[in-house]
């Protein structure tokens, strides 16, 4: 199982302004520089074709997946769950689980280490920073893969695993990466992760 958490950020100011600056400096999306920035710089200007419409989206309806009829054992309920899931996935790529009997106070302390994170400077987000090839870490804003048309966010994840063997696998993950602030953050995803 991976967790994966995504913020929108406002566009940074460092940078470059036009191609010779580009071939010379790599990009960089810090976001305690976004948030004040009068411009959004042109790597993060969408053309018009593939930008959203003026007129809001038509409300997206979304299946709600009971997890507590799912866990009934009923072969035909699961049957219509699992359809259920695979139509959400492949129609919107996403799906609402209601049910699912996770307290909605670690959920909060999840939403409250999240913000903690992302509100770090980005020299210490980058101490998770994701290395080619693996799917953990921290990112920002794919500026290691484009240079244009990016997206204003960053990322944030991580493996957990629910074997007894690797009860502590995040937790251990963020204190030695990331220091002994970062531990409440590790221990409460090794408890939304069992949930």
């Amino acid at each position: 199982m991976q967790m994966v958490a995504s913020w929108p950020l406002s566009p940074p100011s460092s940078l470059p302004t036009n191609n010779q600056e580009t071939a010379q400096k790599p990009l960089v999306f810090d976001a305690s520089i976004l948030n004040h920035q009068p411009n959004i710089p042109p790597h993060f200007i969408w053309p018009d074709d593939e930008k959203p419409c003026r007129e809001p989206p038509p409300i997206l309806l979304l299946p709600p997946i009971d997890l507590k009829a799912f866990h009934s054992g009923d072969p035909l309920t699961i049957s219509n769950y699992t359809k259920l899931v695979n139509e959400a996935c492949q129609k919107h790529g996403m799906f609402l689980v209601v049910n699912h009997g996770i307290d909605s106070q670690l959920i909060n302390e999840a939403h409250k280490n999240l913000d903690y994170f992302f509100q770090t400077p980005l020299a210490e987000k980058q101490k998770v920073q994701r290395k080619l090839g693996d799917h953990s870490g921290y990112s920002s804003s794919f500026t290691n893969r484009f240079s244009s048309k990016l997206p204003w966010k960053e990322t944030l994840s991580f493996r957990v695993c629910v074997d007894d063997q690797y009860t502590n696998m995040v937790e251990e993950y963020f204190l030695n990466a990331m220091g002994e602030d970062f531990r409440h953050f590790g221990y409460e995803s090794n408890d939304l992760s069992e949930c």
